[in-house]
């Protein structure tokens, strides 16, 4: 008897529905688990600057609640603050290559997780179903996280 294999399916708690394993609301949940996990590894690394990694990962698990729950999306504000000062994102590439901050690559990655996340919340929001949890309103503080981190990044390595 051949029986025939297939792939996982889960079932989406925000659209009550059954999802292929590879969904891209999936995906967005493991980017930002993802993007936790080195908030949290930069959080041990960088002392002077790890509450402001704990605020970071509060909104992003805020984040995530508010779009399985339907809720308002958390406040970003202190993220915001964080970016205030003069456009500095000129030559983060050669920055991070030429860094001797241990930091400094790990926050580059983090900020890139960012706009992965970014991408992943706009796709969604254009599917139908998922549109009402992955709105305009609740993607507005992502962009301030990515600023924030590539701030932080700068801010490092203009130190050496």
């Amino acid at each position: 008897m051949v029986v025939s294999a297939k792939f996982p399916t889960f079932e989406c708690i925000i659209s009550n529905t059954n999802e292929e394993y590879d969904a891209e609301i999936e995906m967005f949940f493991l980017k930002k688990g993802e993007l936790t996990a080195d908030l949290k590894h930069l959080e041990m690394k960088d002392a002077e600057f790890a509450s402001n990694y704990h605020k970071m990962m509060l909104y992003l698990r805020d984040l995530g609640t508010s779009i399985v729950e339907l809720k308002d999306g958390p406040s970003y504000q202190d993220i915001v603050d964080l970016c205030m000062g003069p456009e500095i994102e000129d030559n983060v590439t050669d920055q991070v290559i030429k860094s001797k901050n241990e930091t400094v690559p790990l926050l580059s990655k983090a900020s890139l997780l960012v706009r992965e996340i970014m991408f992943w919340y706009v796709r969604i929001s254009k599917d139908k179903k998922f549109s009402k949890a992955f709105n305009p309103e609740r993607f507005q503080g992502l962009p301030f996280v990515r600023l924030a981190l590539t701030y932080r990044l700068v801010a490092l390595a203009g130190r050496e």
